[in-house]
């Protein structure tokens, strides 16, 4: 599956998921074959983005943290624990305890030295919550930090964006710092408005209420609610997951790729955000993942199809001039004469 942009389809792709309205109807069908007349209606809503069917689907081996089951089981337990909190007033935020530890048998169970493949995707807020918890365990173990507190990055990443379930601003494919004076002020309160329906569950350690405050405070003190430049490990970790999965999934602002989302990492490295922690993340997260089109400095139009052990390094399957799967490969570890100049979204 594959997440383009309505503008560079041509007609004749198949829908991976289906069209959803702003009102959560279904437009277009799941396995519909997108005619030309499909695609001017879907720009004429406002529709800028669509999930395609991966025609060479057969020819990848992706890594994946976990298969996309589990992470939909997990964003549905998060889902519900959350929101009985929320909604029904339930006190049962414990329970995300038993899942910060099945969370971080995930991420043990991931072979060493082995490169991740995430995809920009059309995220939701506890799927996001889910996917930033498993980055951040992943970022802790490489960086080789004490296991014990590995439950206290869990807990505070699983909890983080609880406060946005308090404001009535969109914030979903959304750049807020587009939206009125208004809006931006009743988003930034998210974070102080959960630190403070954290207040009564005496079961937590400060430090992870710490964690859900200062998940969007900054290095160099650009950040909020209270500019401050925190140096505790854990609160760093969780701001470098959280921008890059908000980046790729479009929380909180308009959707990138996640070349776009390393190369923000990597600018903003020592400056909003902890170099030592982006580069962790860089180390294991797969620059180009499998099924990404790009262009070569060969000439030649490719695929990836599968990756080292170097993230910036992926196998490419080589296309033909009709865009078909040829028996060509090239090992960009090991075939340093040739590279990537830039991806292809055609």
């Amino acid at each position: 599956m594959k997440i383009l942009q309505v503008k560079t389809l041509k007609g004749g792709e198949r829908l991976a998921e289906p069209v959803i309205t702003m009102e959560q109807e279904t437009l277009i069908s799941k396995g519909t074959i997108l005619k030309p007349e499909y695609l001017d209606l879907i720009s004429f809503l406002g529709i800028d983005t669509v999930c395609i069917e991966d025609p060479y689907e057969s020819y990848e081996t992706p890594h994946h943290i976990m298969s996309r089951e589990r992470t939909e089981a997990y964003t549905r337990r998060i889902r519900k624990i959350l929101e009985n909190h929320i909604y029904q007033k339930k006190q049962t935020l414990q329970n995300i305890i038993p899942l910060a530890g099945e969370l971080i048998e995930e991420v043990k169970s991931v072979k060493d030295h082995t490169v991740i493949d995430m995809k920009e995707r059309k995220g939701n807020l506890y799927e996001h919550t889910i996917m930033v918890t498993i980055l951040s365990i992943m970022v802790a173990q490489k960086m080789k930090l004490k296991e014990a507190s590995y439950y206290q990055l869990a807990l505070g990443c699983l909890l983080h964006d609880l406060g946005l379930r308090y404001v009535t601003v969109p914030y979903m494919n959304y750049n807020i710092e587009e939206g009125t004076a208004s809006e931006i002020f009743e988003f930034k309160k998210h974070t102080i408005l959960a630190y403070t329906a954290l207040e009564k569950e005496e079961w937590l350690e400060k430090s992870v209420r710490k964690m859900v405050l200062s998940h969007h405070e900054r290095k160099d003190g650009s950040g909020f609610p209270l500019k401050q430049k925190t140096k505790e490990t854990e609160c760093n970790i969780l701001q470098v997951c959280d921008a890059f999965d908000c980046a790729i999934s479009g929380m909180e602002c308009r959707r990138t790729s996640i070349q776009q989302a390393m190369g923000y990492l990597k600018k903003s490295s020592g400056t909003l955000f902890d170099s030592r922690i982006v580069n962790t993340l860089q180390s294991f997260v797969a620059c180009y993942p499998v099924g990404t089109k790009v262009c070569l400095n060969t000439g030649e139009k490719g695929v990836v199809i599968s990756q080292t052990k170097n993230p910036r390094y992926p196998v490419i399957g080589v296309l033909d001039q009709s865009d078909t799967m040829t028996k060509g490969r090239y090992h960009l570890l090991s075939d340093r004469k040739v590279s990537i100049i830039q991806t292809d979204s055609s």
